[in-house]
This record gives C-alpha cells, sequence and structure tokens, in this order.
C-alpha cells in the first residue's frame, strides 16, 4: 500500500514537471547577450516584427547604385541655362553709283556680331570672336568686290546691291551653345545668293562640336533623314539624283545643320535638292522619336522639360548690370545725359553736371561755345575713370547762331580703346554703337538699342575676352 501510494506520487511529480515545461517554452525568456546587454528573444513560431526606422540610414563610402536608363524611353536631360549675350548688328558700309536709278545707295551691307556677355565662358567667347572676325573678312571682300563691279556699270539699274549677314542662337544651355549665320547677296544677276551654316560649340570649353559627336549613328541618322526629306519630293522638284547628292552630303559633312533643345534642326542649302530657284529645304529631327541616334551627352530640354536656373533663387546673375559694373551715380548719370540727346543746350548739360557734382570742362567759355559748331563737352566718373564727350550741333543749320543742341556721346572706358558712340538713327531712337578694335587692327562698329547690351558688350566682353586689345586711355 505504501509502495503504491509512493508510485502514483511519482507519476504526479512527473506530469507537474512537464506541464511547467510546456508553460516555459511557450513563454518569452529574458536573459543577457554576449556584451551584457538586457535583451529580449522572440520565440521562433511567433511572426517576427518589422520596425521601419524613422531616421535615414548612414551612408557607406562604396559606390551609390544610380537606376539603369530605361532603353525604350528617351533620357530625361539635365542642363541649367547658358551664358548670357548680345547680337548687334553691324553698320556695314554704303556705296552709290551714278547709274542707280532707285532711292538711296547702290549697295550696303549689314553683318551681325555676337558677343558672350557674361563672365566663365573663355573658350566659348574666343571661339565666337574667331568667327566674327572670319566672317568680317569675308564681307570686307563682299563690298571690296562690290565697289570695283560698280565702277565698272556702265549702264542704269533699279535693284539695290546688298550683303547681308543675320545671326539666329537656336540652343543656349550650359551643354551646347548653337547659332546660325545666314547670308544673303546680290551682286546683280538674275536672284541673290542665300546660304546658310551652323555652329554648334560646347558650352564650357569652346570646343566645336561636330555632326558624328551629335550623332552616333550616322548610318541610320542617314535613312532617317532621307525619309524626312522623301515627304517633299514632289513638291518642290527635287533632282532625279537627289537621294545621291544627299548621301553624299551627310558623308562628306556637307548637310546643314544645328541644335535645338528638341533636337536638330537639318537643311540643305540652294541647289543641292533641287533647282537653286526653290532655295534651302529644311527638315526637323526630334529627339524624341530619334533618341536612340543621338548621344546622350548632347541632350538638351526637349519637349515639356526646362532648363535649370543656374543661379539659386534669390540671386541674380552678372548681368543685372549696375550692382556688377557701375555704381548708381554712373547709372543716374549716364542715363540723364543720353535722356538729353536732341533735347538738352548747353547750359542744360552744365546744370546737370554740377548738380550731381561731375567735373567737366567746356570748349573756350561757355557763352561762346553755345554757339560753335564744334562745340563739346567732357566730363567722367571719378570712381572709374570713364569719361564723356558730348558733341553740340546747332539746332536749326539753316539760322546762323542757333543754339547748339546735343547731337551725339562718345563714351571711352578708361582701360581699352573701344568705346561706345550714342546718337539717334533717322527714326529718332537712342541707338548705342559698338566701336570694335578687335578686328586684326581694324575697327568695325555694330549697333543695338539697349543700353544695358551695349555696355555688357563693352565692360564685360572687352574686359574679359578681349583683353589683348585693351591700351591706357592717355588722359
Amino acid at each position: 500500500m505504501k509502495k503504491r501510494f509512493l508510485s502514483i506520487l511519482l507519476v504526479l511529480a512527473m506530469l507537474l514537471s512537464l506541464t511547467a515545461c510546456g508553460k516555459e517554452e511557450s513563454s518569452v525568456k529574458s536573459g543577457k547577450s554576449r556584451d551584457k546587454d538586457d535583451v529580449t528573444q522572440v520565440p521562433s513560431k511567433e511572426p517576427t516584427q518589422v520596425v521601419t526606422p524613422t531616421e535615414e540610414p548612414t551612408p557607406t563610402d562604396g559606390p551609390v547604385a544610380t537606376p539603369t536608363p530605361d532603353p525604350s524611353k528617351p533620357p530625361v536631360p539635365d542642363v541649367m541655362e547658358g551664358p548670357s549675350f548680345v547680337v548687334a548688328k553691324g553698320d556695314g558700309c554704303d556705296r552709290y553709283c551714278d547709274y542707280y536709278t532707285g532711292d538711296g545707295p547702290a549697295f550696303d551691307s549689314e553683318i551681325d556680331y555676337l558677343y558672350i556677355t557674361e563672365p566663365g565662358f573663355d573658350g566659348l567667347a574666343k571661339a565666337i570672336r574667331m568667327q566674327n572676325l572670319d566672317e568680317y573678312q569675308k564681307d570686307d571682300t563682299v563690298r571690296q568686290s562690290a565697289a570695283e563691279l560698280l565702277d565698272e556699270v556702265t549702264y542704269e539699274f533699279g535693284y539695290k546691291w546688298y550683303q547681308k549677314s543675320y545671326i539666329d542662337v537656336t540652343r543656349n544651355d550650359s551643354k551646347v551653345f548653337a547659332y546660325t549665320r545666314a547670308t544673303d547677296s546680290f551682286l546683280g544677276g538674275a536672284q541673290n545668293y542665300w546660304s546658310r551654316k551652323g555652329y554648334v560649340y560646347e558650352t564650357q570649353t569652346g570646343e566645336p562640336i561636330d555632326l558624328a559627336t551629335m550623332i552616333t549613328d550616322m548610318k541610320g541618322f542617314a535613312e532617317d533623314v532621307l525619309a524626312l526629306f522623301s515627304v517633299y519630293e514632289d513638291d518642290y522638284g527635287y533632282w532625279d539624283n537627289w537621294k545621291e547628292r544627299l548621301t553624299e552630303s551627310i558623308a562628306e559633312g556637307g548637310i546643314g545643320w544645328t541644335a535645338v533643345d528638341d533636337g536638330l534642326i537639318v537643311w540643305c542649302n540652294n541647289g543641292v535638292l533641287a533647282p537653286y530657284v526653290v532655295g534651302e529645304v529644311s527638315v526637323e529631327y526630334p529627339v524624341e522619336k530619334y533618341f536612340k541616334r543621338f548621344n546622350p551627352e548632347y541632350i538638351g530640354a526637349y519637349g515639356y522639360y526646362e532648363k535649370t536656373s543656374k543661379y539659386p533663387e534669390g540671386l541674380v546673375g552678372p548681368l543685372d548690370s549696375w550692382s556688377y559694373f557701375r555704381s548708381e551715380m554712373y547709372g543716374e548719370l549716364f542715363y540723364g545725359v543720353v535722356d538729353g540727346l536732341g533735347e538738352m543746350y548747353w547750359e542744360d548739360l552744365a546744370a546737370f553736371l554740377d548738380e550731381l557734382g561731375v567735373a567737366y570742362e567746356g570748349f573756350g567759355d561757355k557763352e561762346a561755345a553755345e554757339h560753335e559748331s564744334d562745340a563739346y563737352a567732357i566730363f567722367y566718373d571719378r570712381e572709374f575713370d570713364d569719361r564723356y564727350f558730348v558733341y553740340f550741333w546747332p539746332e536749326d543749320e539753316s539760322v546762323t547762331g542757333s543754339r547748339q543742341v546735343m547731337d551725339y556721346i562718345s563714351l571711352y572706358f578708361g582701360d581699352y580703346e573701344s568705346f561706345l558712340l550714342i546718337d539717334i538713327d533717322e527714326d529718332g531712337y537712342i541707338r548705342y554703337n559698338i566701336i570694335d578694335c578687335s578686328f586684326d587692327g581694324k575697327r568695325d562698329s555694330a549697333y543695338v538699342y539697349s543700353a544695358y547690351e551695349a555696355l555688357d558688350v563693352m565692360i564685360i566682353t572687352m574686359d574679359c575676352y578681349y583683353s589683348d586689345i585693351k591700351q591706357v586711355y592717355e588722359r
């Protein structure tokens, strides 16, 4: 009986022990890690809870993975605004001929000049300056030829002869600066001569970009362009062998092209695809359609994309002019005198300068100078040593002793020979003539109608990029 009772007790003890073990295994255990920190262990049968960190992970020193571009979609462009620039129109020259029966001169010429008006683009400014010089020399040759031809003319003619060169900037961003120069000339004969050429540069270096660099698949490009031009075959009456002509032009680099934000503009000049009278034939080559042909390094802000501003929000660029290159007093002085062209008399100018405390000197005594045809005043900005020569002319040339009114202004800058000649054009508008001395010792002028643009060319372009023509102006 006693043995049986002990056996029952042993069985109960074993059951209790097993039950206790089961409860311990299903409960959370607390203990210490190897580093003596309190830890909490979760049973393996329960789902592990994932906690999302609220802080950014600490960056590692290793390379950061970049997303792989989708080859089936055009790449996303990453470009900023390009440099500021000014296109100024050259006066060229006029030439008369006794046999010309029309109005005005028998021959006139015009030429556009392009100026980078922002510091930091030395290579680009140099490349454009050389192109300006090259075009100036070509224009000069045509003018000389026109002069010789007009001297030989022995018959009357009524159509004006001319030579004109126009610039159109087609793309300007941090990757590519591109423009075209179109030449339109007529030196007698049946019709005028028209041609266009594109100039494409790397913005940061000024290195020219050729078509084979812009386009990575020239074979595919040629096929695309043939298809694009074929649309106009019947409309323009192409030559029978136009496809061979176009293919050869592309292969030899003779096709006209320029870069635009949306891709390329491609053209053939007069006589390439069709008779000369048809003129230029051009097509668009959009990057969104042909993006696989383009070098992705040169893709611009096409479609709905926009260029990023190169200046942080709230700041302005160097062409917000007065803070960059001259004082407020200088601006007040400059605009006050310029506004007086054709209106200010000698005593008005003297009073205005005296009010601003500007030094000046007149020609002879004031009373006599008011009636001298060559009367002038000289004054200057004391801080920057820029000097003005203000010239007067009789208000009414037909009246003896007529009062002198301000006629034009020459503005010289202290550290180089180039200057501004400010006058009034035939329509009564104030015109700013940039006298550019950078053409191999020759001097040519180009005009704009904005004082800001004129001063930016003279003070930024000439000062930053034309240092080889700087001369000390003797006072």
